[in-house]
C-alpha cells in the first residue's frame, strides 16, 4: 500500500474523532442547558401557582383606587 494512501487513512480516522469529540462536547453542553432550562420552567410553574390568588385581591385595589380617582375629581373640579 502506497504511503500516500495510509496518510490519507490516517488522516480520515483522526478527522473522525475529532469531530466525533466536538459532537459529544456540544451534546454535553446541551444536556446541560436542557438540565437548566427544565429548573427554569419548574420555578415559572410555581410562579405562576403562587400569584394565581392574586387577582382577586388587584380586582379590589382596583375598584377602591377607582372610588379614589372618583373623589380626587369631584375635588379637582370644585377648583
Amino acid at each position: 500500500m502506497p504511503a500516500a494512501a495510509v496518510f490519507s487513512i490516517i488522516l480520515a480516522v483522526i478527522t473522525v474523532l475529532v469531530l466525533a469529540a466536538y459532537l459529544i462536547s456540544i451534546a454535553l453542553v446541551l444536556g446541560r442547558i436542557h438540565a437548566k432550562l427544565r429548573e427554569v420552567n419548574t420555578g415559572l410553574h410555581l410562579v405562576t401557582e403562587r400569584t394565581e390568588p392574586a387577582g382577586s385581591i388587584v380586582g379590589e385595589i382596583n375598584r377602591d383606587l377607582a372610588g379614589v380617582n372618583d373623589a380626587l375629581r369631584a375635588v379637582l373640579a370644585r377648583k
